[in-house]
């Protein structure tokens, strides 16, 4: 099979737990963009938390999917985004506002939060990405919107909204937990999957010359999609079911073990 692009999440995934990328991942990666093959990053980080990776591996010019794709960037140019309206954000910061967790609003390059507590200075910690703390009254005006809201917590809290938020029926968005801390909120329209197709279709590559590699629940989708897909050994095992190979963990090579299996075929 002659692969033409391959598309990887970030955390547990092209990052090791100590979030670097291993020095195997970055040849594999380095020796399959030299021969041509697109190596795209597809993310629920922010841009600004992404693209240093970019730089890392030498692919500045590639288009990059953040917020489990609902923005696609190239270049620092917006390609396309899906968004949250003001009086949708509104609603969903009012219906989990009893509950203990902490809200992020991300808009392009922007993070907003209305309180800095443990998640904030975690996820800091994480992404080194800034954090912007308003009153989310005054930020959000009418013609406000965001392409994604990141709700942080407790396990137990974060099932629990979760669990609450779908059952009110907001069939529009996309609410799912990319770990058990964390629960992704976007635009219906947006998914992983859905930032892959609209790269593809314009490179004129289809769905079997493609290869998805991740370690989570957001990440089935694009297993879904594409003819060849790689879990981390450190999926969950439900996540794992989906994909059509499990490689090593995440700090132990894994996705160069399985692409230089892939390569010799």
């Amino acid at each position: 099979m002659k692969y033409k692009a391959i598309f990887i999440d970030v955390d547990g995934t092209l990052l090791t737990d100590e979030l670097i990328i291993s020095s195997g991942t970055k040849e594999v990666l380095g020796k399959l963009n030299k021969q041509g093959i697109l190596i795209s990053i597809v993310t629920a980080r922010p841009p600004g938390a992404s693209l240093p990776y970019y730089n890392e591996l030498g692919v500045t010019e590639n288009p990059i999917i953040c917020f489990n794709g609902a923005l696609i960037m190239q270049n620092n140019m917006v390609l396309h985004e899906e968004v949250i309206g003001a009086m949708e954000i509104m609603q969903i910061i009012n219906e989990v506002k009893n509950f203990n967790i902490n809200i992020s609003l991300y808009k392009h390059h922007d993070w907003y939060t209305n309180q800095i507590d443990y998640w904030i200075k975690q996820e800091v910690q994480i992404t080194h990405a800034k954090v912007t703390k308003i009153d989310f009254d005054l930020l959000i005006s009418s013609n406000f919107y965001a392409n994604k809201l990141l709700l942080m917590g407790q396990p137990f809290e974060i099932s629990n909204v979760e669990t609450h938020l779908k059952n009110i029926g907001f069939d529009y968005l996309n609410i799912h937990k990319s770990k058990p801390t964390y629960l992704e909120i976007m635009n219906n329209s947006a998914s992983k999957s859905r930032g892959i197709e609209g790269i593809i279709k314009v490179l004129d590559i289809t769905a079997d010359e493609i290869i998805t590699i991740g370690d989570n629940f957001n990440d089935i989708d694009m297993f879904l999609l594409a003819r060849t897909s790689i879990a981390m050994g450190n999926a969950p095992e439900e996540v794992k079911k989906y994909a059509t190979i499990v490689t090593d963990n995440n700090n132990s090579d894994g996705i160069r073990k399985a692409l230089n299996n892939l390569i010799k075929k």
